[in-house]
């Protein structure tokens, strides 16, 4: 198990090295901040489009093999990025390397998700989303000390050893490929289950959820620093604003067993975004130290809490042969909602100002949690409806 737990470590972990060494490293060797963008946008579209693919495919040769072939593909490609000496290549690179990280990260949550019951998910996604958190906050950190000492191409070298270790780890996980899975997968290669699951109420709730989580994280991320540094903050310290939420969300992610011994996941995780969107009403009334970080803390509750039930709550939803399919429609709506919030977010807060544009978007962000509220409860009737009528539900 402890494996299984280690693996998380990788996904969120390499893209925080990818987003971090890449944009240095291009505008090290002149590129300007349009193509930076660019880079940074190729390298989000492919797993993006291709995220229910990837599904499909861990689907067929299961969770432990995709793992290893999704580290195994980082770690070359980071070894390949060593002798890159025009910012060009990273363009041709960017699409591989957002491809084998999902590739890896959707591996490790198909494997966490195929142990144990389905009451036993949320603590063991909760569990798994700690070294998630942990991986997220090392990186950065690791890369800048290595390339502040050696310089930012000899940097990626870390990326590469990292990805190195959990080569190794994927040895040790057990193959948790259902029988038969293969033949059922081959025959749609993904899309077609991928809009299959979308019918299902509990996924729908689970797309809802993470375009809520999405929301909430892009105006926290990027506006929250600059309304900060606006009012008179120092950049460093609304730098810590930021960080307390990453460390809360890996403090609060192995808590997420204990909240669905009294409620369920879907509420557990309503609740939990709730605090996000209430951190965002906040912001604008208490920006002065030390009550500025009641606004992180909130937020970190969010964000620790929401991750590992939401992976639990969209393979719960699907069958297990479409584990994959499920994460994998999950990641395309993550993509998707990270891509949209920005263009959304940016002109409401032009419009409106700082100010009230943070009420605005805590008040859409509850207005989202409202809506999946009511799916997830028109859910729970049907059954019920079912069992009066004297039908046996499916």
């Amino acid at each position: 198990m402890w494996a299984a737990y280690l693996s998380g470590g990788f996904g969120l972990g390499m893209q925080g090295y990818i987003t971090f060494l890449v944009p240095l490293r291009a505008h090290e060797l002149g590129a300007g901040y349009e193509t930076i963008g660019l880079i940074a946008a190729v390298g989000t579209l492919a797993p993006g489009l291709l995220a229910v693919s990837l599904g499909a495919l861990i689907d067929r040769i299961g969770p432990k093999r995709g793992f290893t072939l999704g580290a195994c593909a980082s770690m070359l490609i980071f070894l390949v990025a060593l002798l890159v000496t025009n910012y060009w290549w990273f363009l041709a690179l960017q699409p591989f390397v957002g491809l084998a990280q999902t590739f890896g990260w959707l591996s490790s949550q198909g494997h966490i998700t195929s142990l144990g019951t389905p009451e036993q998910r949320p603590m063991l996604t909760g569990r798994f989303s700690f070294f998630v958190n942990v991986g997220q906050m090392a990186s950065p950190v690791l890369a800048g000390i290595v390339a502040q000492s050696i310089g930012l191409r000899w940097a990626f070298l870390v990326p590469a050893m990292y990805a190195a270790f959990f080569v190794v780890l994927s040895l040790v996980l057990i193959d948790t490929r259902p029988s038969g899975a293969s033949k059922r997968t081959s025959k749609d290669g993904g899309l077609r289950s991928a809009l299959q699951l979308t019918g299902l109420r509990g996924i729908q709730v689970a797309l809802l959820l993470t375009f809520a989580r999405l929301w909430i994280a892009t105006v926290f991320n990027t506006f929250v620093p600059v309304y900060l540094v606006g009012r008179g903050f120092s950049t460093g310290l609304a730098g810590t604003v930021v960080a307390t939420a990453s460390l809360v969300a890996a403090v609060m992610a192995p808590t997420t067993g204990y909240w669905t011994r009294h409620m369920c996941s879907e509420r557990a995780t309503m609740l939990g975004l709730g605090c996000g969107a209430v951190s965002l009403l906040l912001v604008p009334h208490i920006a002065a130290v030390p009550v500025i970080y009641i606004a992180p803390v909130l937020w970190g509750v969010a964000l620790g809490t929401s991750l590992p039930l939401l992976i639990s709550i969209v393979t719960s939803a699907a069958p297990a042969e479409q584990r994959g399919v499920a994460l994998g429609l999950r990641v395309s709506a993550n993509k998707a909602a990270a891509t949209g919030a920005p263009v959304l977010v940016g002109p409401l807060i032009a419009a409106l100002g700082m100010a009230l544009g943070f009420t605005v978007g805590g008040a859409l962000a509850l207005g989202l949690l409202a809506g999946s509220r009511l799916l997830h409860r028109a859910d729970r009737r049907a059954p019920a409806a079912l069992v009066e009528a004297g039908v046996t539900p499916p």
